[in-house]
């Protein structure tokens, strides 16, 4: 017997995403499922009541509950693929025709990344006081010294994967190849919070109890959850301005090397990226100081009062620059200029966890 309801078919999708262990996918469509129920009666809404109208109107809705354009195209998107499911096999005319007025593109977003002195903030914090944003300080920046390594990669770091001092590892998002050579700040902070559990073929305490592909995603899923909270916790602690999240400490490489003068093509094989293209999507967000610059030496071409002040600019950033060389002789390496975290804070003796 055919499925008929709307809900009866997204409920039988996200089964089906989690057998195949698309487990975002699946959290993507009941995450779908539960905004629909708050937005309408949905209990007997069959394919044929389903018009464009009635999307456009789920649309606005979800703007004025806070959703992103983003993450509402990511919605449609999913409900076209289960309209279009439901097309073949007879329930829908035309699916297209349903998501003609809501958008389903993407909206490019600002990146974030902290500058240097908020990264030097957030190595600095005195954090003894609370172990949990203590532990979730010392794994943003362990991401950061792994060349931004994603939360999902970093969880399912296996001991095997670490060579003669080098961690060789896949990342989950494409399957490409990374090796790094570990130092003694990044071996300070793994042997912190590496997993004792002889028993754990992981690397570090987040996924605690290994067991069926099932069971460890849920346990990624929390510790994921939970670690972006204190994130936001210590951000606001320490008044940075940026919302800290898993990614930050990626897109914070990648930008400080840019801004470092490091050529495009190292950031991108740094990062284990694909194409200079996809870095370039980390990088074209500046801050409206550097665009402020921009701008300054553009009208300075032209006009004589900017090109005054581009030129006090111009010589208080060749003093700078003088001051930074006299201070790089003694601080010859990046991780010097960014304190290893921990050393007299959350001195638990590294039984801290995710968990805590």
């Amino acid at each position: 017997m055919k499925m008929k309801t709307l809900k009866e078919n997204i409920v039988a999708h996200a089964d089906s995403l989690n057998e195949l262990f698309k487990f975002s996918a699946e959290h993507t469509c009941r995450s779908i499922l539960h905004s629909l129920e708050e937005f309408a009666n949905i209990e007997l809404l069959t394919f044929k009541d389903l018009t464009a109208g009635f999307f456009l109107g789920f649309e606005h809705y979800l703007w004025a509950s806070g959703c992103s354009r983003n993450t509402s195209a990511c919605y449609f998107r999913a409900l076209r693929a289960i309209c279009k499911g439901a097309e073949r096999q007879g329930m829908v005319k035309d699916a297209k025709k349903l998501f003609c007025e809501v958008f389903m593109g993407y909206e490019e977003t600002r990146k974030r990344a902290l500058n240097i002195e908020q990264l030097r903030m957030v190595a600095d914090a005195d954090l003894e006081d609370v172990p949990s944003l203590g532990m979730a300080r010392d794994l943003f920046i362990l991401s950061y010294y792994l060349r931004g390594i994603p939360f999902i990669d970093l969880a399912y770091l296996r001991k095997t994967d670490i060579h003669d001092n080098v961690l060789c590892y896949r990342r989950s998002k494409t399957g490409r190849m990374l090796t790094i050579t570990l130092e003694p700040w990044i071996w300070e902070i793994i042997e912190r919070y590496s997993c004792d559990d002889s028993d754990s073929p992981y690397l570090l305490r987040i996924i605690r109890q290994p067991g069926s592909i099932l069971e460890e995603r849920r346990q990624y899923e929390s510790a994921l959850r939970l670690y972006n909270k204190h994130l936001y916790r210590l951000s606001e602690r320490l008044g940075l301005g940026v919302r800290l999240t898993s990614y930050v400490a990626r897109h914070t490489w990648a930008t400080l090397a840019y801004n470092e003068d490091i050529p495009v093509a190292k950031i991108s094989a740094g990062l284990s990226h694909a194409s200079e293209e996809i870095t370039h999507t980390y990088l074209r967000s500046f801050s409206d100081e550097q665009l402020a610059v921009v701008n300054l030496q553009m009208a300075a071409l032209v006009n004589p009062m900017a090109e005054k002040e581009w030129k006090r600019k111009e010589k208080g950033k060749r003093k700078g620059n003088k001051n930074d060389k006299e201070s790089k002789s003694s601080q010859n390496e990046l991780h010097i200029s960014v304190p290893i975290p921990g050393r007299k804070r959350n001195d638990s003796g590294g039984k801290g966890t995710i968990s805590n």
